[in-house]
């Protein structure tokens, strides 16, 4: 072993390394996540989902252009575009893992890009198709 290095034993008394990181710093990429009140986790949105409640506030599908959902920007009436659809993520919003702040960076605009820079991997489709109020014109 090296100088300086760190060890720990295992039952034999065999010395082994440790191996300690360090984060040079916080990356574009890196995730934070809110404390999510309980209640709040995927399953219960998943429950949620299920349960019959109207998540979208709306009668029926409608076409809405950048100005009509940029009208629903606050945390009491907030929808979003992500890949040409229109959803409203009201109900959404204390479930997402990276807190309702980051959510609201997307509220009333077109959500798209900012969804693919963190959630690439994600299907909002399936995640808020309950959420659906239409399509962007």
């Amino acid at each position: 072993m090296r100088g300086g290095e760190k060890t720990s034993s295992n039952l034999l008394g065999v010395n082994k390394p440790v191996l300690l990181t360090t984060q040079a710093g916080p990356s574009k990429r890196d995730f934070r996540f809110a404390r999510l009140k309980p209640g709040f986790s995927p399953l219960d949105w998943a429950r949620l989902k299920s349960s019959g409640k109207d998540l979208r506030g709306v009668t029926e599908l409608s076409s809405y252009t950048l100005e009509q959902v940029a009208q629903h920007n606050t945390r009491k009436d907030c929808w979003m575009v992500l890949f040409g659809k229109v959803y409203n993520v009201t109900d959404y919003l204390p479930f997402h893992p990276g807190g309702k702040g980051e959510l609201m960076r997307g509220a009333g605009k077109d959500g798209t890009k900012l969804f693919l820079e963190y959630h690439s991997w994600v299907n909002p489709e399936l995640m808020l198709d309950k959420c659906l109020v239409g399509f962007l014109r």
